[in-house]
């Protein structure tokens, strides 16, 4: 049990020098306490926990100190009081000082007793006299038995009340606020009325959207068909190459000549392919560029702007099928003169 000396000398701390009220204690208020505070240790020594519990209660009330927090909470406990003896030691953990030698300890019972009790917070940022079953409301939450619980207070004049069923170990967060309170807002004064003026509408320019989906296409498209073009360079030279070490070779037959001719031809087959498969992926690119998400044929026209009849301007239109759309290429011209 925490014990408080001196509590009637002058100057000395104790009950008198605690913060957890901003009234005044006076000395009357001291030895009330003391008195009260004495009883408690009596009760607690004869084993009548309850009466402990009710005197350490009323030497915290009129003397504001952590220690009967700590002795009140400890006697509930004796007592089976366990839902006064968890928000016992839930005070005592709020005001006691981080240094106090009873913190731990009480944390242990606070813990312990929590798993056997329910906890309600409650969020009532404008209400007053909140009340749980009828008891005032320290702080924010509370802990309680298992089963139903009311939850009351005013807001703004208006009564609200919550109903909670909780279990062992459950935790309930209720909110007490009046719905059908609404605040009326200051009026301010009114504006003249000010005369609608239309604004002018923005001439429609037409635009042509931006591809989307596909940023890495035309990148691709490009450096494929730099590929195409350099493969298709060194397959031509490759081929006249080859022609002229044939050539060579029939003048003049050799072994030496016979091997590299053989070598050149196969270099210049190699590059034919590489050519056919770059010239594939460049017309696979190129029509997937062509045709975009509209899976149809891609046709263009040229003929001169402000034409009225075929016969006044030549017009040609060009037609694209892209492999990828199934089939093979097409590509077809029409026109007129």
């Amino acid at each position: 049990m925490s014990t408080l000396a001196l509590l009637v000398a002058q100057g000395q701390a104790g009950i008198a020098a605690a913060q957890a009220e901003e009234r005044a204690v006076t000395a009357v208020d001291r030895e009330a306490a003391t008195r009260a505070f004495e009883e408690g240790e009596r009760a607690y020594r004869a084993g009548d926990f309850s009466r402990a519990a009710e005197r350490f209660e009323e030497a915290y009330r009129n003397a504001p100190h952590p220690a009967p927090l700590w002795n009140a909470a400890r006697s509930w406990d004796k007592a089976g009081e366990i839902a006064r003896a968890a928000n016992g030691y839930a005070r005592y953990l709020r005001e006691a000082p981080r240094g106090a030698a009873d913190r731990d300890a009480a944390g242990k019972a606070l813990a312990e007793l929590a798993t056997k009790l329910g906890r309600i917070e409650v969020f009532a940022p404008e209400a007053e006299d909140v009340r749980v079953d009828d008891l005032p409301l320290e702080g924010t939450s509370v802990y309680v038995h298992p089963g139903t619980h009311v939850i009351k207070g005013r807001v703004r004049g208006v009564s609200v009340q919550r109903t909670e069923e909780l279990g062992a170990g459950s935790v309930r967060s209720v909110a007490l606020v009046a719905e059908n309170v609404v605040s009326t807002p200051k009026e301010s004064p009114k504006e003249p009325a000010r005369p609608i003026v239309k604004a002018p509408r923005p001439t429609p320019t037409s635009t042509t959207a931006p591809r989307e989906g596909k940023p890495w296409l035309v990148p691709a498209l490009v450096a494929s068909g730099a590929a195409t073009l350099v493969g298709a360079g060194l397959m031509m030279w490759s081929g006249v190459d080859t022609l002229s070490a044939r050539s060579d070779f029939d003048a003049a037959p050799s072994w030496d000549k016979l091997y590299e001719g053989r070598d050149k031809q196969f270099r210049t087959n190699v590059l034919i392919g590489v050519s056919l498969g770059l010239g594939a992926i460049t017309g696979v690119l190129g029509s997937i560029w062509l045709v975009g998400d509209r899976g149809k044929d891609v046709k263009v026209g040229f003929g001169a702007k402000g034409a009225v009849r075929r016969s006044e301007a030549p017009s040609v239109e060009l037609k694209i099928t892209p492999p990828v759309l199934g089939g093979p290429a097409f590509v077809a011209a029409a026109g007129s003169f």
